[in-house]
């Protein structure tokens, strides 16, 4: 690309919405783009990297504020190693930990369901209401957090 382009085509390039490339430079994630005469933004390839590189790293799970950071690494090549490790060693924590916790709630819905099936099968729902509802009502949990 050796040309500049407006908001709209930078956006269907990286497959962005024009909202979003606007929050970026809200955000300051994005600097503003040169802008012509009527006030349409230019994009150069240089800013076309950067909407790639901000897109990409959310799609790896990157808060907006972490890739503030692996921005400002980026002009540091080899010295941003260490942090840019850093970074996406507590990032794979959280990670983790999110998985962890959506098994637990799978397990939970698995146990839920069970309970609705044997309550079905030997239609109690009818007599005592449907298990399910009352475990939820009454606010116990299955398990322990």
């Amino acid at each position: 690309m050796s040309r500049a382009l407006q908001i709209g085509s930078a956006a269907k390039v990286n497959g962005l919405s024009i909202d979003t490339i606007r929050f970026y430079q809200k955000s300051g994630l994005l600097r503003d783009p040169a802008r012509t005469a009527g006030g349409y933004r230019l994009f150069t390839e240089t800013e076309i990297a950067e909407l790639r590189f901000i897109a990409r790293a959310q799609d790896l799970g990157f808060s907006l504020a972490e890739i503030k950071e692996l921005a400002s690494l980026k002009t540091e090549n080899g010295r941003a190693c260490p942090e840019v490790r850093a970074l996406i060693h507590r990032k794979l924590q959280n990670v983790r930990e999110k998985i962890a916790a959506l098994r637990l709630l799978e397990s939970d819905l698995v146990r839920g369901l069970r309970s609705c099936d044997r309550s079905l099968k030997d239609r109690t729902t009818a007599e005592r209401g449907c298990p399910v509802i009352a475990q939820i009502a009454s606010g116990r949990r299955t398990r322990k957090p």
